[in-house]
């Protein structure tokens, strides 16, 4: 099921787009295996969409806020 998980990096505009690295994008999706999150895997599973962890990031690049989202699975 963890192939209905994708992992986004959100930067501010201006800033330099890239991808999650290889070690974040698998611990973000370890994390949607956890207890807390089955529900909403399920959920999204059911209605035919994927779990999208949006993870946003300061000017610097550090994490501030992850936010989480059924959207339609590509």
């Amino acid at each position: 099921m963890m192939e209905m998980v994708i992992v986004r990096l959100k930067r501010p505009s201006g800033s330099v787009r890239q991808m999650p690295s290889k070690a974040l994008n698998e611990a973000l999706t370890c994390l949607a295996d956890a207890d807390e999150f089955q529900p909403l895997l399920s959920e999204a599973s059911r209605e035919g969409k994927a779990l999208a962890i949006d993870v946003f990031q300061n000017r610097s690049g550090q994490p501030f806020l992850i936010h989480l989202k059924k959207e339609k699975a590509s």
